[in-house]
């Protein structure tokens, strides 16, 4: 008779998040303690011995170059997405890297050019080499700045791409210049002081990236954090083990390596979160956090929380009902695939969406029952009275249309204008979509909630004719419907 024996139980504790953590611990103990560590008997040997193979070097700066160009796309394409500098700094480190030390690789002695460290002091694959570290540094620094993201609320985005194509124009210059001329060969880059300060600058500026990223860790535990605190520590070591040994030696090899292990630990975290399905714009947003917050959108502006405040001191009945509005806009948002500063705009107008009530008489706003024609004529008012008062802030433009517009129907039956279909701004058509199901599932004075299937019923039925279908759908599937059924009219 077979015998079966039983799987080991799971240790009681041991969850997937608990194993995570340890795996990043141990990541973090060999980058800070075991790297630096075998440094030492290195140093002892004064970097070992010679092993000049210039083949097997292009081979594995290639392996190295054709991952951060994976990185480097992946970073791309969720910049786009996303609309942030700081994504983009981090695609433009990874794409210098990439595309520097490819130069570093091809201009190896014996590959593309002869060896001309026998009549110059320096060397393209030796200059390549300390600026295919240098260059990222600045990029990685500048994307981990303090106060990046408060610039980033008042600068526009269209500046990238001329940036973009900067970096590009320039990395191909230099490319053409390390290949096809001698003029890097005669700067000194390579050699003492100035290799000593270009690696010394390298390491501070990845430290403080990963600093920076450390941060972050600590406070929400994710792989992918500590996976780039890992990345940049071993890229500071690479830049440091250049340095300090002699070319062709085992210390020299060793920093190759390092290099490797850092890009591929970079390629390794979008590739696994991928493959359980998250995007990479969701994955770089979790691992950067730079998710949309309704809670910082409503206290980085001090007008914004001051209106949110006054609107709910005016009408108690409706408290946190702006908040709520303005959650499902961000969810809504995201869910159509909508920049960062896009989606701020949205978490604002639905903060801000009814602060046209504060100029509705109290005995209207908070009236017990249905109101009479004259009274809804004075409530219809709160849309331009909103524009009148976000007009005299001063921070506000694309909100002040969802504001204005939010009551405005794809039929043209709304108000204040009678706007119909793709005439009423995207912003508005989200707010009201968001503001319609935010009221019919919380308690009114003359009515209670309905359920959240009723709502949803409800949404449905108003879909084509005075809600936008496309927002529709969108707002459904962030409460999990895979395949909203929505009659679409036309």
């Amino acid at each position: 008779m077979a015998t079966q024996v039983a799987a080991p139980a799971t240790p009681v504790g041991l969850t997937a998040s608990s194993q995570t953590v340890d795996k990043s611990v141990l990541l973090m103990l060999a980058a800070f303690v075991l790297v630096p560590a075998s440094f030492v008997p290195l140093a002892i040997a004064r970097g070992g011995a010679l092993i000049v193979v210039p083949y097997q070097h292009f081979y594995i700066v290639s392996a190295i170059s054709l991952l951060a160009a994976v990185v480097a796309g992946a970073l791309a394409l969720t910049t786009v997405q996303i609309g942030l500098y700081r994504v983009l700094f981090m695609c433009l480190g990874f794409m210098s890297m990439g595309a520097i030390f490819a130069v570093h690789g091809l201009t190896t002695p014996g590959i593309l050019v002869p060896n001309l460290f026998a009549r110059f002091a320096g060397s393209a694959v030796a200059a390549s080499a300390y600026l295919s570290l240098a260059a990222p540094a600045v990029f990685f620094a500048a994307a981990y700045a303090p106060g990046m993201s408060r610039l980033e609320r008042r600068l526009p985005f269209w500046p990238a791409g001329w940036l973009v194509l900067f970096v590009t124009l320039g990395l191909v210059v230099y490319g053409a210049i390390a290949i096809k001329t001698w003029m890097l060969a005669q700067l000194p880059l390579s050699i003492p002081p100035y290799s000593t300060a270009l690696a010394i600058g390298s390491i501070l500026l990845f430290f403080l990236a990963a600093v920076r990223q450390a941060r972050a860790y600590r406070v929400t535990r994710l792989e992918s954090q500590a996976g780039l605190v890992v990345a940049f520590v071993l890229l500071a070591e690479a830049a440091a083990a250049m340095v300090l040994f002699p070319v062709w030696s085992w210390g020299w090899w060793y920093y190759h390596l390092l290099m490797l292990a850092a890009v591929a630990l970079a390629v390794r975290a979008l590739m696994i979160e991928r493959a359980r399905g998250k995007s990479f714009r969701s994955i770089v947003e979790a691992a950067r956090q730079l998710q949309v917050s309704v809670a910082a959108e409503e206290f980085d502006v001090e007008a914004v929380a001051a209106l949110v405040a006054a609107v709910e001191v005016k009408d108690r009945e409706t408290q946190g009902h702006n908040r709520r509005v303005a959650e499902l806009c961000v969810n809504v948002g995201r869910e159509l695939g909508m920049t960062a500063p896009e989606v701020r705009v949205l978490a604002r107008s639905g903060l801000l969406h009814d602060v046209g009530k504060l100029g509705i008489p109290d005995a209207i706003l908070q009236k017990h029952g249905p109101l009479s024609a004259p009274e809804w004529a004075v409530m219809k008012t709160h849309p331009e009275i909103g524009l009148r008062i976000l007009q005299r802030c001063g921070h506000f433009k694309r909100e002040l249309l969802a504001v204005l517009y939010h009551h405005e129907r794809m039929d043209g039956s709304g108000y204040p204008h009678g706007l119909a279909g793709e005439a009423i701004p995207i912003e508005a058509r989200i707010v009201a979509v968001a503001d319609m199901y935010d009221v019919l599932t919380s308690d009114r004075p003359y009515r209670k909630a309905r359920s959240q299937t009723e709502a949803r019923a409800i949404i449905q039925s108003e879909n084509g004719t005075h809600l936008d279908p496309r927002i529709v759908v969108a707002l459904l599937k962030t409460f999990g419907e895979k395949e909203p059924q929505v009659a679409i009219e036309v």
